[in-house]
């Protein structure tokens, strides 16, 4: 998780002189926003947890501030929701939903009048929770974990369309890189995997990719230092 966090870190650091340049002589009107990301999750790692669940959803909320000429910061809350579907795990109803918040750091870059691109890195904690879990051989006394904390690091980028007034639409891609391990033992799904789970399954930590559409308020016009 720290490798890849400096990589973050570095690649923003290349590019922040980029940046710095897209919006030069280019006017901001509005000093804040709120943002609405509405995406599917596909899971990339661990195995265990690719070849277990299936995003259903994963919405993310933010509220953002312009410190500088295309700068921001803001607070964000996530929240996305898995399922262990029947090609996989056949007749097993088991959820997991998360919820997070954290801070965010982007970029916006004015393409025209009624555009506008942007990239960000949040850097979020929260929790995991399962529920439907269903298995058999467990004494009653011995509770079963079903939630479990976690970090993440999440990259986004997109672009969107005003439409009228303040508000606009438009796409968004991202990926989520996260310090939580899954084990699918600590929660018995394999009571019920068909294709046994193997040592290497367990490599690595939960990471996925989300795509999908927005939608922006920007309010408190003002113009940022530039």
């Amino acid at each position: 998780m720290l490798k890849r966090t400096l990589y973050c870190i570095l690649f923003l650091q290349f590019f922040s002189g980029i940046l710095l340049c897209q919006n030069r002589g280019k006017t901001i009107p509005f000093k804040m926003s709120a943002r609405l990301y509405i995406t599917v999750p596909h899971p990339i790692s661990n195995k265990a947890f690719r070849h277990s669940f299936t995003g259903i959803y994963d919405i993310m909320a933010n509220v953002n501030f312009q410190v500088f000429h295309g700068f921001q910061v803001g607070l964000q809350y996530h929240n996305n929701l898995w399922k262990t579907p029947d090609n996989k795990l056949p007749g097993l109803n088991v959820y997991g939903q998360s919820h997070l918040g954290g801070i965010r750091i982007g970029y916006d870059i004015v393409r025209s009048e009624t555009s506008t691109a942007y990239i960000g890195i949040t850097g979020e904690e929260g929790i995991m929770h399962f529920t439907g879990l269903s298995f058999t051989g467990i004494p009653s006394d011995v509770a079963v974990k079903s939630v479990y904390k976690l970090a993440d690091l999440q990259l986004d980028a997109g672009i969107f369309f005003y439409t009228e007034g303040n508000f606009a639409i438009g796409m968004n891609v991202s990926t989520t890189l996260s310090n939580y391990r899954f084990d699918p033992y600590t929660i018995y799904l394999n009571q019920h995997n068909p294709r046994p789970y193997v040592a290497s399954d367990l490599d690595g930590t939960l990471a996925y990719f989300n795509f999908g559409f927005n939608v922006v308020y920007s309010f408190l016009k003002g113009k940022a230092a530039e």
